[in-house]
């Protein structure tokens, strides 16, 4: 495993690093030794999170050795065993709270970790309805649930949960618990097996932990923070996937309050005035008292009728209020800072009261007044009121849905809107939290994120892609097949014209795109008015524009409700997992399920087609006071201070919410795809700035949609002739599994180094160069710092006006261009120092620096890589030996040595299992010659992938025979169709035929 000496602290990483990662690791760790936060971008695919892992381990590590044993403390007395005296010392570093958006990131998260090869003590805090195993109270959600299982914890003797007490017990046998990685659904199984609780596990063990992995509501929600009972001074908050952290947050500090929820919570304000006086009747029980209930009630009804008294001019306007106003609402029903306390009281033993009838009669009903509870708390934080200038106060009108006579009534909702994100985050500050590490993949535009948070934000990180420029194709598309300009604004989204030219782009790009495809549309309005249209036939002759999509490729469209949703991912793969058809297009929204978090790694997303900018709403009332809102904020600071304005910040979201969507495309280092955006506005500069800084190099506005189509046909044909893409194995791999999306998981198999690494020669790239205040030394490994950090992947910043670096005249540009990284020999190797007085180009004085034609082999198509399979005749073809030629001209163009065909040649020796069944090589020659005079030279180059990933087992010999007797289809082809029958081994003869059968 390569050790990497960066800014003093050695990194193990599991693999070899690229350039990107060391420059993200290295503003990791300053973060960590400045005491600063840092706004860190880098996309999905570069192992952003096995990064922050080993950097901030690393780090901590380098201050002492990680915790061991256990700490349990019960009741008044503190019982600990089997502490070593790294528990003691450790206390006193900074603890690690790593948060992510769901447990499923979670869980990705607890997978990277177990790569590494540090072992902190390590604990997964989740919900009790993740966690609970007791029979019947895994059964209950939410409060409900909660109560139960507190009430159960609370008993003594037999009534007590027998799975809470045996946490203590369990602990102390198990001191070690966390010091190997543990995910939700370890702990659940500890507790089924074993018998402890694994909610209350998880709470002990966070109290004595070196990093802390939870979801982000457990920090920006104030309850659940307060719940936790962590050291927050010094500490170290890690939020990954955080290009939604500003919304969350806002709602975390918001509440709304429908017309039915106020109804609900008087209702059972009611109840338990009847419960607490039959309790007192039957039992003579005057532990709750009744007035409290009727008092709380009242008020409700009040509330009720205040909202109601309200002017609303008009559904579109609502009523709106400074937020300040919200404290002289209630002030008039008597609710204020010390009446707020009272009233939280009150609703607390209400929710026992409720809980404890619910139970008696088996039901899991949820407490709505623990709503009112929360309300009151947001309002009335902290005894203060100085965070209401933040707030709008607003009631709008809307039409009750609900049964019971409601529908068609109007009804409202009172709403207190946070828009200075920020106040959710505020708190860590004063908490002597060290260091706020913010990441994601899609950060961009990072000036406006940083400004909601309002957060200083000294180390910030836009990391290109570790792919090389090959893999990726984006477009700006200006036009349609007709010439017809593409704009998805207001003025034209709704005319015939646009929607019938952009149906027929999408027919042209279904047919080029291979495999999946994904299309984006700025709303679901948009969605379906396009596809209602599309489906629409002008006479009866004509084909529809839908019929000519579902030619080429099968559409799922997605749902409004997320209930559907898991099915629709499982129908696309379905039908992308088809072999009657070439792919499948999913017509998807931004800011929908498709564009948030879902990997489309390799063929179930070979292109991205942005249909328009997703501009919110302009007239929801939400999105109306935020623009209001950020503009006053803006006018009086003048020029003393950068304030987001509302226009910006409108615009920003939209863009926001397009690198979410193209993030689907490409997913991993050895992925590949198009992104294309169908609307002209995607061709102006500011417009393209907004966009992830790792597409904007990559980004080509055409004039002509034929030059789409041409340069993206060549982009594919081009990629795929590299060889086998990914998608047949993972298929293969998911044992035909086609209910879920690929992972995103890189695989670092050997076939896929080879193609896809870096070249030989160092391009010099200075718009991506970034300065890195100190040097990298590598142990075991493999790169070096000279002055100057080239945050990328080499290979990803060639150019047609790249320069090239040579041995010869690498003196004078020393500590301007990053080292080539060397190949990992051995795991033993001495420590390099490359940091001295040797220069680039100069072999280090203990260890050679491999020549380039050493360090890779190339794959080269022609007869040297199938003769192994055909034969080792010496008659070829004129036309194969002229291929064979230039392959070898190519390959020493590029600075490869010639004997490295020979390399080749000797260590590709054929499957056992694939031999050609006659006996003369020349049979075998001659065929060859057949195929490649009938194939053009893409897909003669296709052949010879299908024979390398059957050599390397990357694809299976059923999903090559498949794809060959697809590529030999057709009357001309029909004899290579038979033939190739010869060279299969008898026991897959009855399989070819089959697939003979189909195609013939």
């Amino acid at each position: 495993m390569p050790t990497y000496k960066i800014r003093g602290i050695d990194v193990d990483f599991p693999f070899e690093a690229y350039d990107s990662q060391l420059v993200y690791m290295d503003k990791v760790i300053q973060s960590l030794q400045e005491k600063c936060n840092a706004l860190l971008e880098s996309p999905t695919g570069t192992g952003k999170t096995l990064c922050l892992l080993c950097a901030t381990l690393a780090w901590r590590k380098s201050l002492g050795s990680f915790t061991t044993g256990v700490s349990l403390q019960t009741g008044d007395k503190s019982e600990e065993f089997e502490v070593s005296l790294s528990q003691s010392e450790s206390s006193r570093f900074s603890t690690i709270v790593y948060a992510s958006r769901t447990h499923s990131q979670i869980r990705q998260v607890i997978q990277e970790l177990k790569r590494t090869s540090y072992r902190p003590k390590m604990v997964v805090l989740g919900s009790r309805e993740q966690l609970c195993i007791h029979d019947e109270v895994k059964l209950l959600q939410g409060k409900t649930q909660s109560n139960a299982c507190r009430v159960l914890c609370r008993r003594r003797g037999k009534r007590q949960c027998s799975h809470f007490q045996q946490v203590t017990g369990y602990l102390k046998n198990n001191p070690n618990l966390g010091e190997e990685p543990v995910d939700i659904e370890d702990l659940v199984n500890i507790g089924r097996r074993y018998g402890p609780c694994p909610y209350y596990l998880s709470k002990e063990l966070h109290k004595v932990v070196d990093i802390v992995f939870a979801p982000y509501n457990y920090l920006i929600d104030r309850g659940y923070r307060k719940a936790l009972q962590l050291s927050w001074s010094n500490s170290i908050l890690i939020f990954d996937e955080a290009h939604n952290l500003e919304s969350i947050c806002a709602d975390a500090a918001s509440f709304d309050l429908p017309s039915w929820l106020l109804t609900a919570c008087i209702s059972e304000a009611e109840k338990c005035i009847n419960l607490s006086i039959e309790r007192r009747d039957k039992s003579n029980d005057k532990s709750q008292n009744p007035d409290d209930f009727a008092i709380l009630r009242a008020l409700l009804l009040k509330l009720e009728k205040r909202i109601a008294e309200l002017p609303v001019e008009s559904k579109e306007l609502g009523y709106t209020k400074p937020g300040p106003y919200i404290y002289e609402m209630l002030a008039d029903l008597n609710i204020t800072h010390k009446t707020a306390s009272k009233l939280i009281n009150i609703i607390a033993v209400a929710s026992t009261l409720l809980e404890e009838q619910n139970q008696q009669k088996s039901t899991g009903t949820v407490c709505r007044l623990d709503r009112i509870s929360e309300i009151l708390e947001i309002v009335f934080r902290d005894g203060r009121t100085a965070h209401a200038k933040y707030y709008r106060v607003h009631v709008r009108e809307v039409e009750a849905w609900g049964g019971n006579g409601s529908k068609g009534k109007v009804s409202r909702t009172l709403s207190w809107w946070c828009f200075n994100p920020g106040i959710a985050m505020e708190d860590f500050p004063r908490f002597g939290v060290r260091s706020i590490i913010l990441t994601s993949g899609t950060l961009s535009p990072m000036e406006s994120f940083a400004e909601e948070l309002k957060l200083d934000f000294p180390i910030r990180l836009e990391n290109p892609h570790v792919i090389t420029p090959n893999q990726i194709w984006a477009g700006v598309v200006p036009v349609g097949p007709s010439g017809r300009t593409f704009n998805s604004s207001y003025r034209t989204r709704d005319s015939i014209e646009y929607r019938q030219e952009l149906g027929n782009a999408i027919v042209n790009l279904a047919r080029i795109v291979p495999d999946g495809l994904l299309v984006f549309f700025p709303s679901y309005y948009l969605l379906d008015q396009c596809t209602k249209c599309w489906k629409s036939v002008s006479n009866e002759n004509s084909t529809s524009i839908w019929d000519r999509i579902c030619k080429h490729k099968k559409p799922v469209i997605e749902p409004r409700e997320s209930s559907s949703f898991p099915l629709l991912i499982k129908d696309y793969m379905t039908k992308l997992n088809d072999t009657s058809a070439s792919g499948a297009v999913f017509f998807a929204v931004c800011r929908g399920k498709v564009s948030e978090g879902l990997d489309f790694a390799d063929h179930a997303g070979r292109a991205v087609v942005i249909t328009g900018l997703p501009f919110a709403t302009s007239n929801d009332p939400k999105v109306r006071l935020k623009r209001e809102y950020l503009d006053q904020q803006s006018r009086p600071q003048g020029e003393l201070f950068k304030i987001l304005t509302g226009d910006e910040w409108y615009n920003q979201q939209a863009s926001r919410a397009v690198n979410q969507a193209v993030g689907r495309v490409i997913r991993h280092r050895y992925d590949y795809g198009a992104i294309i955006f169908c609307d002209e506005r995607f061709s102006q500069p500011q417009r393209q700035s907004q966009v992830s800084r790792w597409i904007q190099p990559h980004i080509k506005c055409f004039s002509r949609f034929g030059e789409v189509v041409f340069t993206l046909s060549r982009f594919f044909r081009d990629v795929g002739s590299q060889g086998p893409t990914k998608a047949s194995l993972l298929e293969a791999e998911s044992g035909g599994n086609s209910g879920k999306v690929p992972s995103s998981e890189p695989q670092t198999d050997k076939f896929y180094r080879e193609k896809l690494l870096s070249p030989p020669i160092v391009p010099i790239a200075p718009n991506f160069s970034l300065k890195a205040s100190s040097l990298l030394d590598t142990k075991k490994g493999s790169t070096s710092f000279l002055g100057e950090i080239v945050p990328a992947n080499r290979s990803s910043l060639s150019s047609d006006n790249d320069k090239t670096v040579h041995p010869e005249t690498s003196r004078d540009i020393c500590g301007k261009v990053l080292l080539r990284r060397k190949t990992l020999l051995s795991q033993k190797c001495d420590t390099v120092d490359l940091t001295d007085n040797c220069q680039l180009g100069e072999k280090s004085k203990d260890t050679p620096i491999p020549p380039c034609s050493a360090k890779k082999r190339r794959f080269v198509s022609g007869e040297y890589d199938l003769k192994q399979y055909f034969g080792n005749s010496n008659e070829h073809s004129s036309s194969g030996s002229q291929n064979a030629q230039r392959s070898v001209d190519l390959q020493r163009k590029d600075g490869v040595a010639s004997n490295n065909l020979e390399l080749i040649r000797q260590n590709s020796n054929p499957p056992s299992d694939f031999a050609p069944s006659v006996g003369d090589e020349s049979q075998g020659s001659a065929f060859l010659a057949q195929v490649r005079e009938k194939l053009s030279a893409a897909e003669y180059i296709d052949f010879v992938g299908y024979m390398k990933a059957l050599k390397t087992k990357a694809m299976k010999i059923s999903e090559v025979l498949q794809c060959i007797s697809r590529m030999f289809s057709g009357p001309e082809r029909l004899p290579l169709l038979k033939r190739f029958k010869d060279y299969i081994p008898a026991k897959y003869h009855s399989l070819y035929e089959h697939y003979v059968e189909e195609k013939s």
